[in-house]
């Protein structure tokens, strides 16, 4: 009775392992091992926005300078003064200038009516000469060479006015673009050099934003792509702007590549140095 009761006994046990590990079997094969391979950054995906950041700058920025040396005579603009091209901002003291230009106008009219006597001359030493009244030494030692001379006379007077206006055009300072003067470090009286800073102007008709792209991005972007930018210091609202230039290599620094984003700014509610978020769709 005892060995059949063992019998029994063993027989259920066998029965109990088995189903244990048929269990342990099919609960490894229903969980998966993590993959330890890395993923692989997706390239061209379109359906992914991308997000710039970068700083406003101006497209045109100058900073005006003194090509010679002189007191200043007139300032005509001050900080916030809106200008346009060819506009006279600052004026040097130029009497001695102009009074080189009425002194080289005055020799080229005496050379001009050199010149006409000359020219009146030697047409008439030339009737002479085709007529035999005069032999040909004659004529071109005092009919022909008194013209070249003349001519001479008429061209180095020219030269001579012409440089005296570009030394008084170098005492105006003028503007080289429509813009606005955001600087200004020269009044009446003082004595202008040619290394310092006399104004600052910028066009803010239009601005850049300078960010940068990673090289799993830049080949979704192109240049004239429209974007948004939103400059939160200004407005919530974005604006459109255009992709204007994409670096062909990348920064040896930050390994990125530098993007410039054009917006026109006609209003001129951004300002240089104001943070700027661009979203590329």
């Amino acid at each position: 009775m005892k060995k059949t009761l063992w019998v029994g006994f063993l027989f259920l046990f066998l029965i109990f392992m088995n189903g244990c590990g048929a269990a342990e079997d099919q609960l490894k094969s229903s969980v998966k091992p993590k993959s330890t391979e890395a993923a692989t950054p997706t390239r061209g995906d379109s359906s992914k926005t991308i997000t710039l950041t970068g700083k406003v700058e101006a497209v045109q920025s100058a900073n005006l300078v003194s090509k010679i040396a002189g007191k200043v005579e007139t300032v005509s603009v001050d900080i916030g003064s809106t200008v346009k091209a060819g506009q006279v901002l600052i004026t040097l003291s130029a009497e001695d200038k102009a009074a080189d230009i009425e002194v080289s106008k005055a020799a080229l009219q005496t050379a001009q009516v050199a010149y006409d006597l000359a020219l009146s001359n030697y047409e008439r030493g030339k009737e002479l000469y085709d007529s035999q009244a005069i032999a040909q030494a004659d004529f071109e030692n005092n009919y022909e060479g008194n013209l070249k001379k003349a001519e001479a006379g008429m061209a180095s007077a020219q030269a001579n006015l012409k440089r005296a206006q570009v030394s008084y055009n170098d005492m105006l300072i003028k503007a080289p673009f429509n813009g606005i003067i955001t600087a200004r470090n020269i009044n009446p009286g003082e004595l202008a050099g040619t290394q310092t800073t006399l104004l600052s102007l910028v066009n803010l008709n239009q601005v850049v934003i300078r960010a940068s792209i990673t090289e799993e991005q830049i080949n979704r972007i192109k240049a004239g792509q429209e974007v948004q930018v939103k400059v939160t210091a200004v407005s919530e609202k974005p604006l459109t702007g255009k992709i204007a230039n994409i670096a062909l290599a990348a920064d040896p620094q930050t390994k990125a590549y530098p993007v410039k984003i054009q917006v026109d700014n006609t209003d001129h509610i951004l300002k240089p140095g104001m943070f700027a978020e661009v979203t590329v769709k």
